[in-house]
C-alpha cells in the first residue's frame, strides 16, 4: 500500500484489479482475491484520508499464485522487474563519481544474532 507519487489509486493497481480477479477464479482461489478485496477496503477506510492506497504491486500475489508460481518467488520477481530501472540509475550517476550518503542513522540491535528463517 502507498506510493511515493500517486497519493490516490495507483491506476496500474486499477487494472490489474479485474485481472488478479480473473486469474483467481480461473485457478480456484477466489477465495484469496475476496481477502485482498476486504483487506483493501479496510486499509483504504483506515488510510485512505492519509493518501495510503494499494499499488501495483497490491495484486500481484494474487496473480502469482493463480499462476502457480511459488511465494518465495513473488521477491525475486519483485526485484527482476525493477532491475532495468536500477541500472538505469546506477548509469546515470557514473559520471558524477560521487558517494551516496546515508541521511539516516541505523537504531537498531547491534549484537543481533542471525537466525535461519525456519526458526523465526
Amino acid at each position: 500500500f502507498g506510493h511515493r507519487v500517486y497519493k490516490a489509486y495507483d491506476p496500474r493497481a486499477v487494472i490489474f484489479d479485474p485481472i488478479a480477479k480473473e486469474f483467481a477464479e480461473r485457478a480456484g482461489s477466489g477465495h484469496l482475491y475476496e481477502i485482498a478485496k476486504k483487506l483493501e477496503a479496510l486499509v483504504v477506510a483506515d488510510l485512505g484520508g492519509k493518501g495510503i492506497f494499494p499499488n501495483v504491486d497490491f495484486f500481484s500475489g494474487v496473480i502469482y499464485n493463480a499462476m502457480g508460481i511459488d511465494t518465495d518467488m513473488f521477491t525475486p520477481i519483485f526485484a527482476v522487474a525493477r532491475i532495468a530501472g536500477w541500472s538505469a540509475r546506477i548509469l546515470e550517476y557514473l559520471p558524477e563519481n560521487r558517494l551516496f550518503r546515508p541521511r539516516a542513522v541505523y537504531v537498531g540491535d547491534l549484537e543481533a544474532s542471525y537466525k535461519p528463517i525456519d526458526q523465526r
